[in-house]
């Protein structure tokens, strides 16, 4: 690469094993030598957006791609292009345009449906539940069945769990709201029933049914707060205690609404046997005295 004998092609092949290689900083160098060489090559333009991009040194990735898609001779874009191009402006927070990007690559190669993940991801990120869950069920529904897994799953149920308690009030209505949340307890049932041996399932359809039940009269978390708190108690673990602190401040507040003092007293002092300075619970036992 460093004499007289190396061409083009030479440097191009050897900056893309680099890169396959994933030494993206020696493959941008060779790539930057080829494009003071010849500005306008298209595969050079391309790896430099390519390497910009996972070095996350976004500003250039994003001067390398304008090069790449606008100032490059003789360019044959491949849905691996758009999909780079989209994965840079979701970086760059540009999610409308990420959007068209991974449309893009879809139309270049509709088998590669993880795209579908990536868009979802996208339209998350800009609050737009309703566009992230049909793109999700998507990708869930491309999938093989060794493939569906619980965590697979979990994520639509999170999905729609977001779009049940998004801050956004003008895009999401009270009836979509409480359909979002009553989606997302079916899945994250489904998510209980596929992964016993896990608490995530109820923990996140104690959460949802919370959610449902924002002044908890109904109480409807409670049993699931309950079986989750029984699962973490056997398990014995420290690093549990932050689920444990959730579901007994659940269920500290809930008897507390219904009066039963000393069942709520119960469940506050539970929270400061693992965590002595914590406030709510110490403003609950004052409250209650």
């Amino acid at each position: 690469i460093n004499t007289p004998l190396a061409t083009e092609d030479d440097m191009l092949k050897y900056a893309f094993a680099l890169f396959l290689n994933h030494d993206f900083e020696k493959s941008l160098q060779i790539a930057r030598k080829g494009l003071q060489a010849n500005a306008r090559h298209a595969a050079f333009n391309r790896l430099a957006m390519y390497n910009n991009t996972d070095l996350k040194r976004y500003e250039d990735a994003e001067k390398a791609a304008d090069a790449f898609f606008h100032a490059s001779d003789n360019a044959d874009y491949s849905y691996l292009d758009y999909r780079y191009y989209g994965a840079l402006l979701t970086a760059l927070k540009k999610y409308d345009e990420a959007i068209i990007e991974y449309g893009k690559a879809l139309e270049k190669d509709n088998t590669q449906t993880d795209l579908w993940r990536e868009i979802s991801d996208a339209y998350e990120m800009k609050n737009d539940y309703a566009q992230a869950i049909a793109s999700y069920q998507k990708y869930y529904d491309s999938l093989a069945k060794d493939k569906k897994t619980p965590e697979t799953l979990f994520q639509l149920g999170r999905l729609y769990y977001g779009q049940g308690t998004s801050s956004d009030t003008l895009t999401v209505q009270p009836a979509d709201r409480m359909a979002a949340l009553q989606s997302a307890d079916s899945v994250f049932a489904l998510v209980s029933k596929q992964a016993p041996d896990s608490y995530l399932g109820d923990m996140w359809r104690a959460r949802t049914n919370s959610a449902m039940d924002p002044e908890t009269t109904d109480g409807l978390a409670k049993p699931y707060y309950e079986k989750v708190m029984e699962v973490l108690l056997s398990k014995n673990d420290p690093k549990y205690n932050s689920p444990l602190i959730e579901c007994y401040s659940y269920l500290g507040y809930y008897y507390l609404l219904k009066s039963d003092y000393p069942t709520s007293k119960e469940y506050w002092n539970k929270i400061l046997a693992i965590d002595p300075t914590n406030a709510t619970a110490k403003k609950a036992l004052e409250g209650i005295k």
